[in-house]
């Protein structure tokens, strides 16, 4: 090997290449897949999947199905306004956070052919619609994006068992994340990660503020995850808009949750009336215990029926 081959020390890409290559032809490929760092048993032990193309649609009261070449979405609609999302035949019910006496469909809200092969649900209070690909956006009735779900994506374990997932999502660039477990100054969630526990009856809460609308995020399922969120920064001049990012991590159930729109009186509205009356809160809600952080009260209520838009913060403020 010349002595260009290194710099500063460093093997350069292109020789690096032409060594692997070289012990590649003495002794075969498989071993050194084995050999290079991160191949090998890793790479075979879990296998990557997305949803891939739309290939068909069940309309039913409510949404309806939207069959994807490796997955399927259900999609519902209740007459409260909240709307539900679940991935690999995951139902709104059973469901540990909601009860299934309240889940009623909106029979005026169908799923309908929308633009580029996808499809849409409009109802009263939103649009849902998603895209061929798999994408997942919650608008208001006028039209105005308040987020975007990105496909999720798998990593499944070639002999079975629990898969692990992620789920992307973006928010505006002015928009700003509220709930339990925020640091000493409030209720805001700044950057970072944050433990999302698991267990019957634990409905970790988020709230999403901009000036397009307030959304509502509750994750359904018993298994702890984390997620990982990112404000957004709007451009200043000719600068182009950063959108706000969450990315939720799981592992065991199948990716589903809740969404509402509305003001946060109406959002947090929504979700009570398909989830009851919340109880006493556990000390383990999201974010809580960390660095700098308050522990929540602990006891909750819910948001008074009919509160005036204008009293919105202080209908979040008791329900959290």
């Amino acid at each position: 090997m010349s002595s260009r081959a290194f710099t500063d020390g460093r093997l350069t890409g292109m020789d690096g290449r032409d060594l692997v290559r070289s012990v590649a032809s003495v002794a075969g490929l498989g071993q050194v897949r084995s050999w290079w760092p991160g191949r090998g048993d890793a790479a075979a032990v879990e296998r990557a999947r997305v949803p891939g193309r739309a290939v068909g649609a069940e309309p039913g009261p409510g949404g309806g199905v939207v069959r994807f070449e490796r997955s399927a979405l259900r999609g519902l609609v209740t007459t409260a306004g909240a709307v539900f999302c679940g991935w690999d035949g995951a139902e709104p019910t059973p469901s540990p956070l909601v009860r299934a006496e309240l889940v009623e469909p909106d029979a005026r809200a169908r799923l309908e052919p929308h633009t580029a092969g996808g499809w849409r649900v409009v109802s009263e209070r939103l649009t849902v619609a998603v895209s061929s690909a798999g994408a997942v956006e919650l608008c208001t009735p006028g039209g105005v994006l308040l987020r975007r779900d990105l496909p999720p994506r798998w990593w499944e374990r070639g002999e079975g068992g629990p898969a692990r997932w992620a789920r992307r999502s973006e928010v505006g660039a002015d928009a700003r994340f509220f709930g339990l477990g925020g640091s000493g100054a409030g209720l805001r969630l700044g950057d970072g990660v944050r433990p999302v526990p698991g267990g019957p009856g634990v409905a970790p809460v988020q709230l999403v503020l901009a000036d397009a609308g307030t959304h509502l995020v509750v994750p359904d399922g018993s298994e702890e995850g984390t997620v990982r969120l990112a404000e957004g920064a709007e451009g200043a001049g000719s600068g182009h808009d950063r959108p706000g990012r969450a990315e939720w991590r799981g592992a065991g159930g199948p990716p589903r949750h809740w969404m509402a729109v509305g003001t946060p009186a109406r959002a947090l509205a929504s979700w009570a009336a398909v989830a009851g009356t919340p109880e006493v809160a556990p000390v383990s809600v999201i974010g809580v215990g960390g660095s700098g952080g308050r522990v929540a009260r602990t006891r909750t209520r819910a948001p008074r029926q009919g509160v005036a838009a204008g009293d919105g913060w202080a209908a979040m403020r008791a329900a959290l």
